[in-house]
């Protein structure tokens, strides 16, 4: 045994103690994102809905419904207005105000809600 073979064996230790836990950890971040993923796609399934439960959506939703009720595309805001109310009915009161707007545009264009 030379000199450079101990060096090749204890670079190679070395290399061993770094790869062996950054493999851990990168196994370990896969399994919990493949859990995560599928616990989310199985809330998603059970309320579709939940994806656009949130106040920036909803405030683009509601904008588009108004652009189309002034351009006179009143099969569209209907339908938006329809689909912010039946994505509301699964919220909390946090979202209530934008289920409102909803109702009230679906009211100004003689629709009631579903």
């Amino acid at each position: 045994m030379t000199l450079s073979d101990t060096r090749d064996d204890s670079v190679s230790r070395r290399a061993r103690r770094v790869a062996l836990p950054l493999v851990a950890v990168v196994l370990v971040l896969t399994v919990a994102g493949a859990f995560w993923v599928t616990r989310f796609g199985s809330e998603v399934h059970r309320d579709p809905g939940l994806v656009y439960r949130d106040p920036s959506t909803l405030d683009k939703l509601l904008k588009r419904g108004r652009d189309a009720e002034a351009a006179g595309d009143r099969a569209t805001a209907i339908t938006t207005y329809r689909f912010v109310v039946a994505v509301g009915a699964g919220g909390d009161s946090t979202i209530a105000r934008y289920v409102a707007a909803a109702r009230a545009g679906l009211a100004r264009l003689g629709d009631k809600p579903h």
